[in-house]
């Protein structure tokens, strides 16, 4: 029997804008992680508040997270809480839809990130190069957050599109095209955040920003079916590494171009942003835990004159503890929802101590936090707030940590943020011998984009 589960005491019972006034207040001043851990600790792993006049279930509880991604997967969609707001930017893409719609764009989007991705080293080793051409020597500050996103936009756009967007090169396409881009999400983001208010967001530069995103998309969209076309009529198709793009690929599958856009851009979105903000977390943790730096390069200086390949990355194991304590810590997503849309009894999150059956009712809201989930002291220990790879040489954490989520819906790009990660991060372990913070805030502060990010960036000084 299903236990009822902690409240939320809100002052305003039916429509809850007593904790959305909180949250938005928490958000607007950069300490919303602070707001949501606060919360569970005062109300437990799991509780339930009302968002215009919608309960919402609030976990961080792995057993129920892993009922929502998987167990009772088909249970819990996303179509409803995103699709209205997001059409306009990703149209049918997966991340906005449910069904056959999302079982068909899944299979297609992974099928074509497992051909692309092996030959996207070549790539990712040429706009390296170019980025490490762009650092300052000798011990000069620099922010490498904004290089760090142009250098992932042009080896992004190329492993998509099979075309790098000049971003390292400041050109005048990447800029158009990612002011344009950058501002759809962030109205995007809003709409998502108004929900049932969304019809308040009235910005026509918002829609023009769509249409210019969706317009770009279609270029590549149209070039990659006229390759299809031109191929099919000569009998052949090009297997060689430097030609393979995603958008190929994909369009091996589906030739409707509303179809293939949507995907492409589902793709480009957290692509472009994943890897970019991962690097720049892991540069801030470093530079303000410099014997993690110096075991790093331990790690790899056995193998500094070798050719950096997909296998020698994953040999390092040390390495792969920083990357994963990194996502720990400063995860790129914080958290996601699914509407329930038939009614369920989970086996966990009911009661005062989450330990008993709950009940959740087709049309209700579950939010699962994976920021909290990462830094819960009953799982991770009293040093969960601190940086510390050495945990995984003995952590076995499951469910309890899922930093691009889990189940039938987790993100199709997470290897492909490791390896771009990894690859650039010991290419600068190769070139310098220390990393200096010079950010006189040590502590990571939150900015909410697409992705969650640091706020004050990555300011360091890199000593050769």
């Amino acid at each position: 029997m299903a236990v009822e589960t902690p409240r939320y005491h809100h002052k305003e019972p039916f429509m809850g804008l007593d904790y959305f006034l909180g949250f938005m207040n928490a958000f607007k001043g950069g300490f919303l992680l602070q707001f949501s851990h606060e919360l569970f600790e005062k109300l437990g792993n799991t509780y339930i508040v009302k968002s215009f006049g919608k309960k919402v279930f609030k976990t961080r509880d792995q057993e129920v997270s892993k009922a929502v991604h998987a167990t009772y997967f088909e249970n819990f969609g996303l179509q409803g809480l995103r699709y209205d707001t997001a059409v306009h930017l990703w149209g049918n893409g997966i991340i906005v839809v449910d069904g056959p719609h999302w079982k068909h764009g899944r299979a297609l989007i992974k099928s074509s990130f497992d051909v692309v991705h092996l030959a996207n080293m070549e790539r990712l080793r040429k706009h390296t190069s170019t980025f490490l051409a762009l650092l300052p020597e000798d011990g000069l500050t620099v922010d490498l957050a904004p290089l760090f996103k142009r250098l992932i936009l042009d080896t992004s756009s190329e492993f998509i599109f099979g075309e790098a967007m000049g971003a390292l090169k400041d050109s005048k396409q990447f800029t158009d095209f990612m002011n344009a881009f950058e501002y759809a999400q962030r109205g995007t983001g809003i709409r998502s955040v108004l929900g049932r208010l969304k019809f308040l967001h009235r910005d026509e530069k918002w829609w023009s920003a769509c249409q210019q995103v969706t317009d770009y998309a279609d270029r590549y969209v149209n070039t990659a079916l006229k390759r299809l076309k031109e191929e099919r009529t000569q009998g052949k198709t090009s297997q060689l590494k430097e030609r393979l793009r995603l958008v190929d690929e994909m369009a091996r599958d589906t030739q409707d171009r509303v179809t293939l856009r949507s995907h492409i851009i589902s793709v480009f979105s957290p692509a472009h942003d994943g890897a970019a903000t991962a690097l720049t977390n892991v540069i801030f943790h470093l530079a303000r835990h410099p014997d993690v730096w110096w075991k790093l390069k331990a790690e790899i200086e056995s193998t500094k004159e070798e050719i950096l390949t997909y296998e020698l990355l994953n040999s390092y194991q040390y390495l792969e503890w920083v990357l994963k304590e990194t996502h720990r810590l400063t995860t790129i997503a914080t958290t996601n929802q699914r509407l329930c849309v038939k009614s369920t009894v989970v086996p966990f999150g009911g009661g005062q101590d989450g330990r008993s059956p709950m009940y959740i009712q087709k049309g209700d809201i579950v939010e699962i936090h994976y920021r909290a989930m990462g830094r819960d002291k009953t799982f991770w220990g009293d040093d969960a707030d601190l940086f510390r790879p050495e945990r995984w040489e003995s952590a076995r954490p499951g469910w309890q940590y899922t930093p691009f989520g889990g189940g039938p819906r987790s993100c199709p790009g997470m290897r492909l943020v490791f390896t771009e990660s990894a690859y650039v991060l010991v290419m600068l372990l190769r070139k310098y011998k220390e990393i200096v913070n010079r950010d006189p805030e040590l502590e990571w502060k939150e900015e909410f984009c697409l992705t969650v990010q640091s706020k004050n960036g990555c300011v360091v000084a890199l000593v050769a």
